[in-house]
């Protein structure tokens, strides 16, 4: 809790220059109240451990939090329906954007976390990089891929052995959106883990020599070491992943910025979502690095900051 108040010393304070170095919101006071927020699984141990902490700094219990996504979440905000909306991608300007303005609701985001997929092999294959075409070919649904030599000239000849997440997960469909163009498109010939066995993941590609798979960043990060992590070409040439790849948007197209979105309106004065958001913001990076999630740098929350106060200073009802 002394953290989370330093965080917070940092978000609740008066406009200008703060404390902690960076534009702040104006805020005069902590407000309690109820604050309704749902989104996607990825975001549901970042959305929970925010909730909690509101609730210890207000004394409110009353922040539903429900799991869904990023399109439902979308139109629940935007039809009024919840306060915050935890999403992986951007809202659609066309569509959702002008019915939650239909509804006088102004979206207004914040950067919260990252997440990424790394795609890893055996030592002993010797695959160092690999392009979203070719990552497309192996894995899409219904490949017919069994050789990794049938993927490219200078590709190793050796019968191919997957491995990956279970098709539940947020890093499944991550993968299966950018490479296979389609949530859930994807072969079914694989070994699949879930995301608590990190470890087992990690050890089933070091126990075969032909073994390539790809699992969540965050969650294997600890073990990278032990395997080769296999850069990605997107079209601008091999990337390995980092968290610096990842954090600065070069890690593509495996790599995507998670959100929460909340009513402009709701926070140019004192309010429950201001001191919602404030939390969240304060504390992201701490918040994300809880729930293996790549977190946001500090000049990233002071982007998100600055971009925040200049919309209320421009905010017209």
């Amino acid at each position: 809790m002394k953290r989370l108040m330093s965080g917070l010393t940092c978000g609740l304070l008066a406009l200008a220059v703060g404390a902690c170095g960076y534009p702040t919101v104006k805020r005069t006071k902590v407000v309690s109240g109820r604050v309704a927020v749902e989104g996607v699984a990825v975001l549901a141990a970042f959305n929970l451990r925010t909730k909690r902490s509101f609730n210890e700094l207000t004394g409110d219990t009353n922040t539903p939090l429900a799991i869904s996504n990023s399109s439902s979440a979308f139109k629940k905000f935007c039809d009024g329906e919840i306060d915050v909306a935890a999403v992986s991608r951007s809202i659609n300007p066309k569509t959702e954007a002008s019915h939650c303005r239909k509804n006088s609701i102004t979206p207004q985001r914040i950067l919260v976390a990252h997440e990424a997929a790394v795609v890893v092999a055996n030592k002993q294959l010797a695959i160092g990089c690999l392009k979203t075409s070719q990552l497309e070919q192996l894995w899409r649904k219904g490949s017919q891929v069994d050789d990794y030599s049938q993927l490219g000239s200078g590709l190793p000849a050796a019968n191919v052995s997957l491995f990956g997440p279970t098709s539940s997960s947020a890093v499944f469909e991550l993968f299966t959106s950018a490479i296979n163009r389609q949530a859930g498109d994807s072969r079914n010939d694989y070994s699949p883990f879930r995301y608590q066995q990190a470890q087992a993941f990690g050890d089933a590609i070091k126990a075969d020599r032909a073994a390539l798979g790809y699992f969540d960043y965050a969650a294997l990060e600890g073990q990278l070491a032990v395997n080769t992590v296999v850069a990605v070409d997107g079209g601008n040439g091999c990337v390995r992943p980092s968290v610096a790849t990842i954090q600065d948007g070069s890690y593509s197209p495996l790599a995507r910025p998670l959100y929460y979105y909340f009513d402009l309106g709701q926070t140019t004065s004192d309010s429950a979502v201001s001191t919602f958001i404030e939390i969240a913001l304060a504390n992201a990076a701490m918040f994300a690095k809880a729930n293996s999630l790549v977190p946001v740098t500090p000049d990233q929350i002071t982007q998100e900051r600055i971009r925040w106060l200049k919309a209320i200073r421009s905010y017209r009802p």
